[in-house]
């Protein structure tokens, strides 16, 4: 559930635990039409009520052959109208509907709906509604590859985003017609996520943020690395909730850390092995970016010497001994080819009673404008979590906040601290 944060400027602030959050409270209106992805709706339409929304439904009259106003009806607790004429009130409603909406969703979106809406037609209630409303509206297309590739079709769909309507990316994979292409409905996770996007503050609005995460791998040998436990998970909540918040994320990953839940060119997602490759990254993407978040965890060592193919332990030749050398710095390093107005967060794991003293110690060392510290050990640890034990602490040596919190909690916070704190 989210949480409020107290904020002497403006008030209570929502927190939001994760990003399901971000729809507690607010009035969906999903418009269902005639695609065999029609069944997906059912999904996301409780989805959303299990997110705390409130979800009205409208299906079209080929859309209720593929699934029932009953469905979505037992499933929302809400009305399903699928005709204007279905009338059991004076009440106009699909105007009334337009009003009461904070998000329209149309899921799925096919090709003949999507030529409707286009056209600015009003020939169903869902289609009346739509154009009753100046509430914001994403389109979820689903179709056959070549009808969504068709010229027409992708007319269409820039005639809906040129009036300011959102539509997704299908998703690329078998097709009902059992063809392979383009065309799938985009999952009901995936769906949510963008409509949290719609609805959740711009607050980082023209912003361009770099995010490390995760473990490198030092090789060894060809099979061998040494690495460490770090997941990127931490990454990818920061990754995710500066997205919702409008900014545009480079998320640079070790090879084994998680990836967010989402696909979008807003967020753009690279991969790195090792320690030297991660500083190259980092020094190709920094140039223009507002802020570097470093919450990766590269190996500090790497092996002096990488061997070939694999080491064989029965062979008496095999060295019993690592002999390591040392990884570059990557603050250290790129501190000095940053722009003068990039933000630097550093990330401190260690041991829970040293953490305050080793922060204070790297953000003068690293020349940091802020660093986040987590535990390393013990109970609160933080290593493969969903949750963590966090503080945020400023140049200088202010402590901003600590807690714990799940790790989409903690990246909201950290964010809104980084970009709400004056300006050095």
């Amino acid at each position: 559930m989210s949480r409020k944060r107290t904020s002497e400027d403006n008030g209570p602030e929502i927190i939001p635990d994760d990003v399901s959050n971000l729809l507690e409270g607010k009035k969906i209106h999903l418009v269902v039409s005639g695609g065999v992805a029609a069944y997906k709706a059912c999904h996301l339409a409780r989805l959303f009520v299990k997110a705390g929304s409130r979800v009205r439904t409208s299906i079209t009259k080929a859309g209720a052959r593929f699934s029932t106003p009953l469905a979505f009806e037992a499933l929302t607790g809400e009305k399903c109208v699928r005709s204007m004429w279905e009338r059991d009130s004076p009440e106009i409603e699909h105007v009334s509907w337009a009003s009461w909406a904070d998000l329209l969703v149309v899921a799925p979106a096919t090709a003949d709906f999507i030529a409707r809406a286009a056209g600015g037609l009003a020939s169903d209630f869902s289609l009346a509604t739509l154009l009753a409303g100046a509430r914001p509206t994403l389109f979820a297309p689903a179709m056959n590859s070549r009808m969504y590739q068709n010229p027409a079709t992708q007319r269409n769909l820039q005639t809906l985003k040129d009036l300011g309507h959102g539509v997704i990316e299908p998703d690329f994979g078998l097709l009902a017609c059992g063809d392979l292409g383009l065309g799938r409905m985009p999952e009901p996770e995936e769906i949510l996520f963008r409509a949290a996007k719609v609805l959740a503050p711009p607050i980082l609005l023209g912003k361009k943020i770099l995010i490390t995460g995760g473990s490198t791998r030092e090789n060894w040998d060809s099979v061998r690395f040494l690495a460490n436990r770090s997941t990127g998970r931490m990454a990818a909540a920061l990754a995710e909730a500066a997205w919702l918040m409008g900014a545009k994320v480079s998320l640079i990953l070790g090879p084994s850390a998680v990836s967010p839940q989402i696909k979008d060119p807003a967020l753009e997602v690279s991969r790195v092995e090792s320690a030297t490759d991660l500083l190259k990254a980092v020094e190709d993407a920094l140039k223009g970016q507002d802020a570097l978040f470093m919450a990766a965890a590269p190996a500090d060592f790497r092996p002096e010497k990488r061997i070939e193919g694999k080491i064989k332990k029965t062979d008496p030749a095999t060295p019993l001994s690592l002999p390591l050398a040392r990884n570059p710095d990557i603050l250290k390093t790129i501190h000095p080819q940053k722009d003068k107005n990039t933000i630097l967060v550093g990330f401190n794991a260690d041991q829970e009673e040293l953490l305050a003293e080793r922060a204070l110690k790297k953000l003068k060392e690293k020349n940091l404008d802020y660093i986040v510290s987590n535990p390393a050990t013990g109970p609160n640890s933080s290593f493969a979590s969903d949750d963590t034990s966090f503080s945020l602490t400023k140049k200088g040596g202010r402590l901003l906040c600590k807690g714990e919190s799940s790790k989409f909690a903690a990246a909201w916070i950290i964010l809104r601290l980084v970009f709400s704190e004056p300006s050095f």
